[in-house]
């Protein structure tokens, strides 16, 4: 059976075709019955163990800790093949067939492949970015098939060509244009900030001069419906940075070589530009539903997904600000603050989740039509694309609205309530710790975040009732190794991000640290030396582990749930990393439970 073991998974496709026969000539086939406690902790290395089928069990015989489980095309244990005695015992928890390969064969591989050697002597965050490195510039042929439309080109405004420099410049700040189009005569010219910039300073004219002799009239155009590609090599052919787009004789648009570049990499920059011209909620509409289309063609480009839940918490930030500018009352904007909780308070939102936001209302505002226009704030988000919160943290619902005052009112019940162990009190606090202001008076929400830190500091019991909740789902390590997760898949918040993410936040509270993404929280905590460097990298990269996984299986299609795994569809690489970022957790949750004095978990 030796003949028949396959190259084609990682990191054993690394080999050269004479290594694979060396592979082949040293490997043997050893069978094991259930329950065998074949490596004891302590001894040395003869063998690496390669899993051909069966259930293998890393563990503790000393303190009974269980570390990791080994399956199908799973290898152990890597760390005694570099002459260490091996640090844990392993058993079989059901009958198991291994390949095994002498381990001075595998360091004469080792020595021989340095790409092969790498591979085993990364940590976590290597293998991970090899991960994605593998996974990048998938598909870049997007970018080619893209055509000219009204959502990618620039609106031209045409103007007579006596009008002043002053008028051209007003017009052109009050439209956000860099551009505008000049009409003499039936010839049209192009005027930019730069030819204007140039009248007034350089040669010094009046500011009621007519924009006439200050415009290009020698325009190089494009069609409307040609594909993006050939706009982008006219304007490298010619050597400008500005094209006309026509549709028959009439100009419709320009467009320009930085936005062309933008739509390259990936279309954030129409978007961004889509939603701050957005003059109604449709316009702002059909921009939000372009978001989901813009994280799967980052993905694909194999954008790290710590600058895609970055990219996302700004857009999705500048929609709900818009929203607010579009439906709320210009006189109220300044006397209210829209503040966003949950992953998208966090920015750690990966996809349009559940809305969760809030209103914080000036102690004098008078605004009659308050009820409705909340109402119909969330119907649009609904619309765009936003789920309502199953547990209706939005501003529909007027519990999450309140005067500043009443919110200080409230967390102080919240407070009381949470250091007798009142768990949704607590979790409360959670939701209001993680806020971020998106519109209005932002000044607002930053008093609220600090009386849940002052509230709490000191206050060990109710820290430690706050820090247990991290602790309430059991980690699915007993089970992955036997792909044993059920039909449903493995729910990674519930065994992993959720753990990683409250943890941080009940030690963010406890040092004060008034920052509200993780992994920025992390750094912080990392440089008050309250987590260890090792550590603090381990948790970074095991959560953007997390988040990643789970966005690339949302994107496949018929998908089920968010937070669902589906062990079978992970390449043996991934189910490494998965594997390793588990066990991550796991060491975490013993850490909360001693850092917090949880006895009992």
């Amino acid at each position: 059976m030796a003949e028949h073991f396959s190259f084609t998974h990682a990191p054993f496709d690394l080999l050269t075709k004479s290594q694979q026969k060396l592979f082949l000539d040293h490997l043997d086939i050893v069978y094991f019955p259930e329950q065998d406690h074949f490596i004891k902790q302590g001894e040395t290395a003869s063998l690496l163990y390669i899993v051909l089928k069966g259930l293998v069990e890393e563990f503790s015989e000393a303190n009974q800790s269980i570390f990791a489980h080994y399956t199908n095309n799973d290898f152990f244990d890597i760390r005694s093949q570099f002459g260490s005695p091996c640090k844990h015992d392993y058993r079989t928890i059901e009958e198991t067939i291994c390949h095994t390969l002498p381990t001075e064969v595998f360091r004469d591989l080792l020595n021989s492949n340095a790409a092969f050697a790498d591979y085993f002597q990364r940590d976590l965050a290597q293998k991970y970015a090899q991960l994605e490195a593998r996974e990048g510039n998938k598909n870049l042929a997007e970018f080619i098939l893209t055509r000219i439309d009204d959502s990618n080109v620039q609106p031209a405004m045409v103007i007579g060509s006596d009008v002043s420099l002053k008028t051209a410049t007003k017009m052109m700040l009050e439209q956000k244009l860099e551009t505008l189009i000049v009409e003499q005569d039936g010839l049209y010219g192009m005027l930019t900030g730069t030819d204007l910039l140039r009248a007034a300073v350089l040669d010094e004219q009046a500011l009621d001069s007519a924009v006439a002799h200050y415009a290009n009239y020698r325009l190089i155009s494009i069609d409307q419906g040609d594909f993006l590609f050939n706009a982008m090599l006219a304007m490298t052919q010619h050597q400008i940075e500005r094209v006309v787009v026509k549709n028959g004789d009439s100009i419709v648009g320009i467009m320009e070589m930085a936005h062309v570049l933008s739509l390259f990499s990936t279309h954030s920059h129409v978007i961004a530009l889509r939603i701050a011209r957005a003059k109604n909620i449709e316009e702002l509409k059909k921009a939000a539903q372009t978001l989901n289309n813009l994280v799967e063609n980052l993905t694909n480009n194999g954008i790290k997904i710590v600058f895609i839940m970055e990219l996302l918490a700004t857009m999705n930030g500048q929609i709900m600000k818009k929203l607010f500018e579009l439906l709320v009352p210009e006189s109220v904007q300044n006397q209210v603050c829209l503040m966003v909780m949950g992953s998208e308070g966090r920015g750690e939102q990966i996809l349009k989740t559940d809305q969760d936001n809030g209103l914080i209302l000036g102690e004098h505002l008078i605004w009659p039509e308050q009820q409705a226009t909340l109402a119909e704030f969330s119907q649009h988000l609904l619309s765009f694309g936003y789920p309502p919160c199953p547990g209706q943290v939005m501003v529909n619902n007027p519990f999450w609205v309140k005067t500043s005052n009443q919110w200080h009112e409230q967390i102080e019940q919240w407070l009381l309530h949470g250091q007798s162990g009142d768990s949704e009190s607590l979790m409360q606090l959670a939701i209001i710790n993680d806020a971020h202001a998106v519109a209005g008076d932002k000044t607002l929400l930053p008093p609220l975040k600090q009386q849940i830190i002052d509230g709490c500091k000191g206050k060990e019991v109710m820290l430690s009732q706050f820090a247990r909740i991290a602790l309430q789902f059991g980690s699915p390590l007993n089970f992955f190794g036997h792909i044993k997760s059920n039909d449903a898949g493995l729910d990674i918040k519930k065994g992993g991000i959720f753990t990683i993410v409250h943890g941080i936040r009940s030690l963010a509270i406890e040092q004060g640290i008034a920052t509200t993404n993780t992994l920025a929280r992390i750094r912080e905590l990392a440089k008050l030396r309250v987590l260890e460097q090792k550590q603090s990298q381990d948790l970074q990269e095991t959560l953007q582990l997390f988040f990643w996984l789970r966005l690339e299986q949302h994107l496949t299609p018929h998908q089920q749930g968010m937070n669902l795994l589906d062990i079978t569809q992970l390449t043996p690489n991934e189910r490494d990393l998965l594997r390793h970022g588990l066990h991550v957790v796991k060491k975490f949750k013993s850490f909360l439970a001693h850092h917090f004095m949880i006895r009992d978990y």
